[in-house]
């Protein structure tokens, strides 16, 4: 047994060392707009969480506001995207108090107050962030016994690494060059120089407005664009989308915008921040994927189950020679099918046919990381043949997959 201790002690040093070398190297890489997805991501690699976010005082400082999440949504496991600073919610006694908790299933249940959490046994993490203004790292392990002391320590390296993202081009005079901010009440906008060459349009000759930069927009993948940027689609999650514009020479170019909106404090608008890049040299699939951008817009349109089947399967059939195509929605931890082409069970992977209980099936959304992803992004994926892929979705068939 003293030998199994030692063996299972070095191994924890080694994934504290390991978290420590690759949150240096992170941190000493220049400033940039994914830096704090990309700290949060060692949650999920080397601490073994399925979901870890940053909550830090928001433009009103009495309410803590989800900065940043990775993993699968948060909605799985009832947690919001803002809590009072002065609520008995973990984040909010560890940014109160800077010392951390470590909850298991029972304590998360008793903290839960009737809120429903549909993912049960897990456990979840909540220890105080270094800067100036507090704030909390929250992280969720999908097992009763939690994280165990090598996981632990990987976290804390997390929680004095992270960075709050800095204030966004609303509250400065210069904003980055590939950074924007919307206000959602006005529709003004503040954009940098990088983006105005993006849109071909020099900065004397920009009026501030949005409708100026959508007007540039290919009109094809304008609605997919609106269902993003429009306050009544928008959420605290980060937001991505391509899209194209027409250049002054007649040429297209892709363009890939990040955002995610930002409460405003008390009297204040909210505004939409992120920023935009060119992204036209990874798009090979331009006909494919603004395909599905405008089945999305037609989706938003669809008044009943009927009419999303036939827009899903006139969209999909023909024009992308696709072999399978399903629609379903997501219900608590699980995805509900209500449309299925073809429809015969041998059709679909194994994980779906274990699962078919009534008229179709349905299925884990764990189990299925890639499309976890997707839903939490909120944007298409486009995988190519041959793609890596979890059981799940490789079983689809042998073609690529959207």
């Amino acid at each position: 047994m003293a030998n199994v201790a030692s063996e299972g002690a070095a191994v924890r040093r080694t994934g504290a060392g390991r978290a420590e070398h690759v949150l240096a190297t992170l941190m000493a890489a220049p400033a940039s707009a994914d830096r704090l997805r990309r700290v949060l991501e060692q949650a999920l690699v080397l601490a073994g969480a399925s979901f870890a976010a940053v909550y830090a005082p928001g433009d009103d400082p009495a309410v803590l506001c989800l900065a940043e999440s990775v993993g699968l949504p948060g909605s799985l496991y009832g947690l919001r995207d803002g809590y009072p600073a002065d609520s008995g919610a973990p984040v909010a006694e560890t940014h109160r108090t800077g010392r951390p908790l470590w909850l298991g299933p029972d304590e998360v249940a008793g903290r839960a107050q009737g809120r429903r959490t549909p993912a049960p046994d897990f456990s979840l993490a909540a220890l105080p962030l270094a800067g100036p203004d507090g704030g909390s790292l929250l992280a969720v392990a999908e097992r009763p016994e939690g994280f165990d002391a090598g996981e632990r320590a990987v976290l804390e390296l997390i929680a004095r690494a992270v960075a709050v993202p800095e204030p966004g081009p609303a509250d400065s005079d210069e904003p980055a060059a590939d950074a924007f901010s919307l206000a959602m009440d006005t529709g003004r906008v503040e954009v940098g120089d990088e983006i105005l060459r993006l849109f071909g349009i020099g900065r004397d000759d920009f009026d501030g407005k949005v409708e100026t930069l959508l007007g540039l927009t290919v009109p094809e993948d304008l609605p997919a664009l609106m269902s993003v940027v429009e306050p009544d689609h928008m959420s605290l999650d980060e937001r991505e989308l391509e899209f194209r514009v027409r250049q002054p020479s007649g040429a297209l170019r892709w363009l890939r915008l990040r955002g995610r909106l930002v409460p405003g404090g008390e009297g204040q608008p909210a505004r939409l921040a992120g920023t935009v890049a060119d992204a036209t040299k990874l798009r090979s699939d331009v006909t494919d994927v603004a395909r599905v951008q405008r089945l999305a817009a037609d989706l938003a349109t669809a008044g009943t189950v009927k009419d999303v089947g036939h827009a899903v399967v006139d969209a999909l059939r023909k024009p992308l020679r696709a072999d399978r195509i399903a629609l379903a929605e997501l219900e608590n931890d699980r995805l509900v099918v209500t449309v299925l082409d073809p429809p015969e069970p041998e059709a679909w992977p194994e994980l779906w046919r274990t699962e078919w209980r009534g008229e179709w099936p349905d299925a884990p959304v764990r189990a299925m990381p890639a499309l976890a992803a997707a839903l939490r992004e909120g944007r298409a994926h486009i995988w190519p043949a041959g793609s890596a892929l979890e059981p799940g979705l490789a079983g689809v068939g042998p073609g690529g997959l959207a």
